[in-house]
């Protein structure tokens, strides 16, 4: 029951030893404030009633309001403080979450059910949004509103015993009843899970500007809002059952209440008219009534939350124990220029039964300019996947100078690959950022190869030049790239990390006739000696590649220079005839 308590008491203490400190503290002040002002008052009143001694007046009444104003001060010191180190504690916890997430295998992030397990944890993590630490303070809260039920029930069994057992009574009727209302309100609040992430997304749609001219041309907007419609009538209709709920529970909470407060009130005017209690005592009582009741609703209550969000924590331990297959190795790999060997790979993808590769044999030496072809769906993004090690097969090895690249770190091999993807991404950050990334920053270097790629006239006309940023998210003064000008960019991106082996993803499919001339003269000096794999619909590359491997099926089926394939007739004379076709 309470191994979620304990994850959060072990990263309050990870990252902040002071935050754990402070909750237990203010939890003990703020428990006695209740306590002096049930008791003193009584005193203060049969003073009042009987002799009228000025001197234990002035007393009763210092020691109250001196341990009101010091408790106070001291709980208020405590709760701020302690909820700014709340959220540093948060803060780092979601540092390290999403540092999980960076070094999660690539594969879990395009899961289904890594996703939605995702979302669970989240629940977990922030209790349905209540806020990270909401579960440790909970847990915190029972064992103040203990001290102050101890002390209460002190009190009240100097009047009569019986009283005290039946006011247990009561709230451990409510709190069985909180605690079964609770655990059906999780059960509904676990199915709605995906429709969450489906109104998000959806959500999301609207708010992205790079879907807007499909929205708009495609006259999507009604589609779009009638798919977030349904999400959130199933979200709504489900959080209509668990308030239901709530207020089926709520109603016998209060039925409880009445109950509790008609007994406490009959037999204490039944014990002030015989006169076996003071006005004085009278008033003590019905203070220690009433807040017997909420301490003790308040400790039920904290159990019930922890026993209902204990059943995300296995979520969240399931989660964040994903293994990270990717990165078991740990053999340091050479500097290069290396040696790469597919041998007998085939790959499938997670769920499907066919294979995206299939016994795929291919060695790239140092210095190859390899060109990859065929039709959509033939294996080419796969194999680049696998090159990368976005993936492992399923069968078979990849050698990296003559070593099985799952026995090599993952950071390190990573090192040899340079990359521009076809669906690159921009950041938010600045242009001379956009092209070091984590590298070094050199910014004669990210300007040279900028202007290399074709960037240069687009520079020129930049007022902070180098310094201009990208997107408009954090700069009104920033730019929006064309597709042609962001593919520019990615590509300088890859050739600034100067690894050893380039991989360029239909680099040429946004740019201009003029661009891809000048990126097509400039191949070879551009990549120099590094070994190039050029994906590419575009047969025109075959003129600066030494090789080209033609996919089909998932297979290589052709695998020699331009003219050798050329003479040979087969599936690479025939795509590159028909492309041709239009030029003549």
């Amino acid at each position: 029951m309470f191994k979620g308590l304990l994850f959060f008491v072990k990263q309050g203490w990870k990252y902040d030893k002071k935050y754990v400190l402070w909750r237990v503290l203010y939890q003990f002040v703020s428990s006695m404030i209740p306590l002096a002002g049930i008791l003193l008052p009584g005193y203060i009143i049969d003073e009042l009633m009987g002799e009228q001694r000025i001197g234990r007046i002035l007393v009763y009444v210092a020691v109250l309001a001196g341990y009101t104003l010091a408790a106070t001060a001291l709980s208020h010191y405590l709760s701020w403080d302690g909820f700014t180190r709340r959220c540093r504690v948060n803060a780092e916890f979601d540092n390290d979450l999403h540092r999980r997430l960076a070094e999660c295998d690539y594969a879990d992030l395009e899961c289904p059910e890594f996703l939605d397990m995702q979302e669970k944890a989240k629940k977990f993590l922030y209790c349905d949004w209540h806020g990270f630490g909401y579960l440790l303070d909970s847990a915190l809260n029972i064992i103040g509103q203990s001290f102050t039920v101890i002390g209460i029930i002190a009190v009240i069994s100097t009047l009569n015993i019986w009283i005290v057992l039946l006011f247990l009574a009561l709230s451990v009727v409510s709190a069985v009843i909180s605690g079964k209302t609770k655990q059906k309100v999780f059960a509904l609040s676990d199915q709605v899970t995906a429709d969450q992430r489906s109104w998000m997304y959806c959500a999301g749609l609207f708010e992205d500007h790079t879907y807007a001219k499909e929205i708009r041309l495609n006259t999507m907007g009604r589609m779009l809002l009638n798919w977030e419609r349904r999400c959130f009538t199933r979200i709504n209709d489900n959080l209509k059952q668990q308030n239901d709920a709530y207020i089926g529970a709520g109603v016998v909470d209060a039925a409880l209440v009445c109950v509790r407060q008609c007994a406490a009130y009959g037999y204490l005017v039944y014990e002030v008219m015989r006169g076996a209690v003071s006005i004085g005592s009278f008033a003590m009582y019905v203070s220690a009534v009433t807040a017997f009741g909420s301490a003790l609703s308040a400790i039920m209550d904290s159990l019930a939350e922890i026993r209902a969000y204990d059943f995300y924590y296995d979520k969240l331990d399931e989660y964040i124990s994903v293994p990270k297959t990717l990165r078991s190795g740990s053999k340091q790999p050479g500097k290069g220029p290396h040696t790469i060997e597919f041998r007998h790979v085939s790959y499938r993808y997670p769920g499907s039964e066919s294979y995206a590769l299939r016994d795929v044999n291919i060695t790239l030496t140092p210095g190859q300019k390899l060109l990859i072809v065929g039709e959509n769906g033939a294996g080419k993004s796969t194999f680049v996947k696998l090159l990368t090690r976005l993936y492992d097969p399923t069968e078979g090895q990849i050698l990296l100078d003559g070593t099985d690249i799952r026995t090599l770190d993952y950071d390190s091999y990573m090192e040899a690959f340079s990359a521009a993807f076809q669906d690159y991404r921009l950041f938010s950050l600045s242009l001379k950022e956009n092209v070091a990334l984590a590298r070094p920053m050199d910014e004669e270097k990210a300007e040279y190869l900028l202007r290399q790629v074709g960037f240069g006239d687009k520079l020129d006309s930049l007022p902070k030049g180098m310094d201009t940023a990208v997107t408009k998210i954090f700069d009104k003064e920033g730019i929006e790239p064309s597709g042609g000008e962001g593919q520019k960019i990615a590509i300088a991106r890859a050739l600034y990390k100067d690894a050893p082996v380039i991989v360029l993803d239909e680099p040429t499919a946004a740019l201009d006739p003029r661009a891809e001339y000048e990126l097509y003269h400039n191949f070879s000096r551009l990549t120099g000696d590094k070994t190039a794999v050029y994906i590419s619909h575009r047969m025109a590359g075959a003129k600066f590649c030494d090789t080209v491997a033609v996919f089909e099926n998932g297979s290589i089926t052709e695998y020699g220079s331009h003219a050798e394939l050329m003479e040979r007739g087969g599936k690479y004379a025939e795509l590159y005839g028909m492309q041709a076709a239009f030029y003549i």
